[in-house]
């Protein structure tokens, strides 16, 4: 462009001055959508971060969804946090369009205006001829604009939700399995598991009836863990029996099964999201069902002191919450699903004796619940409520 300024100076006053306004104009432009490309890249940057946390939180989550036949949500969360980054992504790409589109077409009508200066001025004899195809030479720039409308216009094309790649089928895959509506009881007999040569479980026999009391104990590496998964239909690779009233585990629809069963960890997860969806996981229980668990879980003085109540936001994995708060919202988790049996596995730990003897005894005088404890510690006074207690 200085060139362009300088030359045509010397021919004529009136295609310098052209030149010049091009120059300027061109010049100002990225001053002036500059500001919006900012912020758009701004929030670009911060929906993208938002979305690498959420695609984490459902990463570490997912045995939650699938242990309470939530498949879908998997699929709903990693799609709705994939279409606000794909959505900032796509409003940075149509500003970045916009302004470059903008400075391609200003260039270009300028271009024209220079040319047809020339021409004017060539007509007029006031500079001489092969001057204008010096400045046709500009013409060349239209091409350039257009390329970079195109590219990104394509860019925009390219920037469409990628979350369509998101598929699950959520049905049972197997349509020849059992639905039960009811488990009277869940036996074990001469159940054994192996892996490799390494023997973890060998020749159980338990029973475990619906509204029964049981604890399995048995110290670290003892396969506890193993017996839980077993039980939940985890680890098909079993041998022995293992039947959910009449019907072995082999024939039945693991999501039908886990419509009966809860499970409690340890190890408790906790979404980035509020009380309430940790609680229901998006399902549509009502406030009252919803504040009927958190009495029986102990959370109610906890959630009545908060701003929010129910709609306070667990920071990740629960940051913001004690060890036993979060014990207790996995626990209500459970229990608002209205299950036969839970599976504590070592689920009250984190509380102090106090709490966990009060939430324990809780679940045991619930008479329609069966209730398994997974632990390496029983107390007395528990052991006294149980129907059996099995030793791993």
């Amino acid at each position: 462009m200085l060139c362009l300024c300088g030359l045509p100076c010397l021919l004529s006053p009136f295609i310098g001055l052209a030149a010049i306004a091009l120059l300027v104009v061109i010049s100002v432009l990225p001053q002036l959508t500059n500001k919006h490309l900012q912020e758009a890249n701004k929030n670009r940057s911060a929906a993208m971060e938002i979305g690498v946390e959420s695609y984490k939180d459902m990463v570490m989550g997912s045995p939650i969804f699938f242990l309470t036949n939530l498949r879908n949500c998997i699929c709903e969360r990693i799609s709705a946090a994939s279409e606000k980054a794909e959505l900032a992504d796509y409003r940075f790409n149509c500003t970045n369009t916009t302004a470059q589109s903008l400075i391609s077409t200003v260039s270009m009508i300028g271009q024209c205006i220079l040319l047809l200066v020339t021409l004017l001025v060539a007509a007029a004899g006031a500079t001489p001829a092969g001057a204008v195809l010096s400045v046709g030479n500009l013409a060349g720039s239209f091409f350039n604009g257009a390329g970079t409308f195109v590219r990104s216009f394509m860019a925009v094309k390219a920037s469409k939700p990628l979350w369509e790649k998101f598929r699950m089928d959520t049905d049972c895959p197997d349509t020849a399995k059992s639905n039960i509506d009811e488990i009277p009881e869940i036996t074990l007999h001469n159940v054994s598991v192996q892996y490799g040569d390494k023997v973890i479980l060998q020749g159980i026999n338990y029973s475990f009836h619906a509204g029964c009391k049981y604890a399995v104990m048995g110290e670290s590496g003892s396969g506890k863990t193993t017996l839980t998964k077993i039980i939940l239909g985890l680890l098909p690779g079993y041998t022995g029996d293992i039947r959910y009233g009449k019907v072995e585990q082999k024939h039945i629809c693991l999501e039908n099964l886990h419509r009966h069963i809860a499970y409690v960890d340890q190890q408790v997860y906790l979404f980035q999201d509020t009380i309430r969806f940790n609680i229901t996981l998006g399902q549509p229980f009502t406030d009252r069902e919803i504040m009927a668990v958190i009495k029986k879980c102990r959370l109610e003085d906890f959630v009545n002191s908060l701003p929010d109540g129910l709609d306070t936001v667990i920071k990740e994995n629960g940051k913001n919450l004690s060890g036993g708060q979060r014990q207790r919202i996995a626990l209500a988790r459970g229990l608002i699903r209205n299950v036969q049996y839970i599976i504590l596995d070592e689920g009250t730990s984190a509380l102090d004796e106090a709490n966990a003897l009060d939430i324990e005894n809780n679940l045991l005088n619930t008479p329609q619940l069966g209730v398994i404890i997974i632990t390496h510690n029983l107390r007395d006074s528990i052991r006294e409520q149980l129907t059996a207690v099995y030793q791993l």
